[in-house]
């Protein structure tokens, strides 16, 4: 691996609410070690940002988690009304997967739903402040 490389980009979109508009999550290795860099989108063009490092034992245990996951060419998502629109894109050496959804994962993506969950249990939350 690459000295900084990046694993993959959880971007979450509120459909509605008083948050930040979008919330970025991506996982970094740097000279093996990972962290969870995340980024708040505010509304006026504002945004916040903090690093959090992780363990590597805990994050490649969710990459090897992850390679089992199983999806199908033409996914079935369900349709929903509200909630969040969820993008978790996997840069591979090679490659790259590409996959969203609202709220409800697609059929056969629990692997890639446990992992888009994980990695946004590891982003703490940041403070709401109004201007």
């Amino acid at each position: 691996m690459s000295k900084n490389e990046l694993i993959a980009r959880l971007r979450i979109t509120p459909s509605f609410g008083c948050g930040p508009q979008h919330r970025t999550l991506k996982l970094v290795q740097i000279n093996g070690n990972f962290r969870l860099d995340v980024q708040d989108w505010r509304k006026f063009g504002s945004n916040q940002k903090q690093r959090i490092p992780l363990i590597a034992a805990d994050v490649q245990q969710q990459i090897a988690m992850l390679k089992q996951a199983s999806i199908t060419a033409f996914p079935v998502s369900p349709m929903v009304c509200d909630g969040a629109y969820i993008e978790l894109t996997i840069y591979g050496e090679s490659s790259t997967l590409n996959l969203g959804w609202w709220t409800i994962a697609p059929e056969g993506a629990e692997a890639v739903k446990a992992f888009a969950d994980w990695l946004t249990a590891k982003a703490k939350p940041i403070d709401d402040e109004e201007g």
